[in-house]
């Protein structure tokens, strides 16, 4: 896999690939992973959208972040201004990935498309918003809600008033609960440490609602930019989250289901009413949408990058 450097990190190789589409294209369509899964999984969606009938065709980025796959570790780590595994905060990642595309893709700079899963969601709707009519297009996979986390939405089985039977799926014993809930709320609450280094303190400070700040996307009028928002199937993050966490099976669709479909709600407010699709459903996919169902991600990445074209 190639690496780069970026002019202000001489000596952290990036991993990237850079999947040329034709010369006549002047858009960027960039892959944004999320915390769990490296720019590999993005492969076989990018070749379906390589078999497509678009015209012209774009060209599409993929690279790990520092810290991530194939990349060297954060540089900042060192910085006596950083915390002890907090490499790099999300303004971080958004200027590291402007100066990735000026270094890789300058001509294609002023026209991008992002697609991201999970964590990406807040690095799309950041950089969209500090470079306003750049970005034309975002498909979110699954977005991260990055404005609450489990300890606010379930109930906290030490609390005086909680009670197992009204507040749990039935069956679940007290002891699963809470070896559920001291997992979920420790490993995904905003400060909890992480291999790459994310620091994900202040993203609930910084996008404290899904549906603000409003982004542009347009360089001739004051439209949003095409904004599609696909959310995970229910029955397939609760078998995924049971098997992976141990969640007990009921309680995704009690608690965390009605957080998630309300967030990506809010993200379809981002843009104009007729430049949004969703929020949809992906057929058969847990939370990684873009390895559970590269099709599904095809056909609305195609459909976006058509929507963004035909308006450019």
């Amino acid at each position: 896999m190639p690496t780069v450097t970026l002019p202000s990190k001489p000596d952290a190789p990036v991993a990237y690939e850079l999947f040329q589409g034709d010369a006549t294209s002047s858009l960027l369509v960039v892959c944004l992973n999320g915390l769990g899964l490296a720019q590999g999984v993005w492969k076989p969606t990018i070749e379906l959208i390589q078999q497509s009938s678009l015209s012209p065709m774009p060209w599409i980025l993929t690279y790990d972040r520092y810290g991530q796959g194939a990349s060297a570790r954060d540089p900042r780590e060192t910085w006596p201004s950083k915390d002890p595994g907090y490499a790099h905060t999300l303004d971080d990642v958004t200027d590291d990935l402007h100066e990735l595309i000026q270094t890789l893709a300058p001509d294609r700079s002023s026209r991008i498309v992002f697609v991201n899963n999970s964590i990406g969601a807040h690095v799309a709707r950041r950089y969209a918003d500090r470079y306003p009519t750049i970005v034309e297009g975002i498909l979110f996979l699954d977005s991260n809600p990055g404005n609450t986390d489990y300890a606010s939405i379930w109930p906290n089985p030490k609390d005086p008033s909680f009670n197992l039977e009204q507040m749990a799926p039935t069956g679940t014993s007290l002891e699963v609960y809470e070896a559920a809930y001291t997992k979920m709320t420790t490993i995904f609450a905003s400060g909890a440490k992480n291999n790459e280094g994310f620091d994900r303190r202040e993203i609930k400070n910084i996008l404290p609602d899904p549906s603000k700040p409003k982004l542009k996307g347009s360089k001739t009028s004051d439209k949003g930019p095409w904004i599609t928002v696909v959310g995970h199937e229910l029955e397939q993050f609760s078998q995924e989250e049971w098997a992976m966490m141990k969640v007990p099976l009921g309680m995704a669709a009690m608690y965390t289901q009605p957080m998630w479909e309300k967030y990506n709600q809010g993200l379809c407010m981002l843009t104009d009413s007729d430049r949004t699709k969703g929020p949809l459903i992906a057929p058969k996919c847990g939370h990684f949408v873009q390895k559970d169902n590269p099709p599904f991600v095809a056909e609305q990445l195609e459909d976006l990058i058509k929507k963004v074209e035909d308006s450019y």
